[in-house]
């Protein structure tokens, strides 16, 4: 006999738990427990965290055995486009416009947290991807002063200059497991320095057409970047990179501000003397971002406890623990900052001070559907192994 699967109302009169489905490991793991240590004291129910590497496909998994988490850590944006249309994610409209969250949230979090003008999500962070980050010995030693580098061609002249003057290697920059992450993300960076936000707008909105030769350019300069990344770098893990850069083993690390966190805990690694960072070059003034947030199931066994952890999730000091260990910043605008640490602030000033509209990232799915970007990423993942640019234009033109 086939045992029934309760049905939610039964799954929630035995549920005292919230579940909440993640990736996180590591640092970004103290993180969570910050989030969740602070919920259970003021709310006095407890979370139950279950982590995997691969959320979406556990989330999916779960949604066709009807027993979806109550709640899992997602991307916002185009990323949540099929949950909505499927009916699997819950309307938490009422949530945002009952709480402060509503007038406190930045912008862009709001825009992102929204499908067809319903909130079905709650940010808990906004990371950085378009930094430049560099190691103040290396680039002294070598005569290069970042802040003059004003485009992405101009970064190669000064990769040479690093390369000719000192023993570093000019960029650090990882493919261990044709990280197609980091590739893409680097393209879309140097696309954005070099034909600005409104191409890539354009592009993200599915008119490649119009702009051949911006896309042509930038594949082109990641080629020419790659040839000043280390010889081993087919082996080099995003880590690795990081532990090099602390080292003094690489002039550059275009990363996202995640990478800050373990540059803090470095010993003898002092944000302003020894590492310090730019926009990447062409995209001073822009913030290209990407987010976390937690996503409730609609079908959540237990509802109440599920909306009452998004609500401090996106809290004062839900925001405060989370972000404060995790490396980025709250997407509130009333946090305060004295508790977060000086490259974290600057984050801050700079997110502040920008008067455009935050751009939307591309390699983290904010601004495409999913199946656009698993397009994309397998392009970019046999351009790792051919590195040949037409084929790899021809693609993106194509899933563009």
């Amino acid at each position: 006999m086939v045992p029934q699967r309760p049905t939610p109302a039964e799954r929630t009169t035995t549920r005292t738990d919230v579940e909440l489905l993640h990736q996180f490991s590591g640092p970004d793991q103290i993180a969570v427990d910050a989030l969740v240590d602070g919920f259970e004291r003021e709310r006095g129910v407890s979370v139950t965290e279950t982590t995997t590497p691969k959320v979406s496909l556990e989330v999916k998994r779960r949604l066709l055995r009807e027993r979806p988490p109550d709640l899992w850590v997602d991307w916002p944006g185009n990323t949540l486009r099929p949950y909505q249309r499927a009916g699997v994610i819950s309307d938490v409209t009422e949530l945002w416009e009952a709480s402060d969250m509503h007038a406190k949230y930045h912008e862009g979090a709001t825009t992102a947290s929204r499908l067809d003008g319903r909130y079905y999500a709650v940010p808990i962070n906004i990371h950085r991807l378009n930094n430049l980050f560099y190691n103040v010995d290396v680039l002294d030693r070598a005569g290069v002063r970042p802040a003059e580098i004003d485009t992405p061609r101009e970064l190669l002249d000064a990769l040479e200059t690093v390369e000719n003057a000192t023993g570093a290697v000019g960029v650090l920059f990882p493919f261990k497991n044709q990280w197609t992450s980091y590739v893409l993300q680097l393209w879309e960076q140097v696309l954005l320095g070099q034909s600005g936000v409104d191409t890539h707008r354009s592009i993200c909105r599915s008119d490649p057409e119009a702009h051949r030769n911006a896309i042509r350019d930038a594949i082109g300069l990641v080629r020419d970047i790659a040839d000043y990344a280390p010889d081993d770098a087919v082996y080099l893990s995003w880590e690795e990179a990081e532990r090099r850069f602390v080292d003094g083993e690489g002039a550059f690390f275009p990363q996202g501000d995640w990478s800050a966190s373990v540059f803090h805990d470095a010993p003898d690694f002092e944000f302003g003397t020894d590492w310090d960072h730019v926009p990447f070059p062409g995209t001073d003034g822009q913030y290209v971002l990407n987010m976390d947030a937690i996503v409730p199931a609609a079908d959540a066994a237990n509802p109440e406890a599920a909306r009452a952890f998004l609500k401090y999730a996106g809290s004062i000091d839900g925001q405060r623990r989370f972000n404060r260990e995790k490396g980025s910043i709250p997407p509130r605008t009333d946090v305060p900052v004295d508790q977060f640490p000086p490259f974290l602030r600057a984050q801050m000033a700079a997110f502040t001070a920008d008067e455009t509209e935050p751009v939307q990232s591309m390699s983290h799915g904010q601004a495409i559907g999913p199946a656009t970007l698993v397009e994309l990423q397998g392009a970019f993942s046999t351009f790792l192994l051919d590195w040949d640019p037409d084929d790899l234009y021809a693609r993106l033109v194509d899933v563009l």
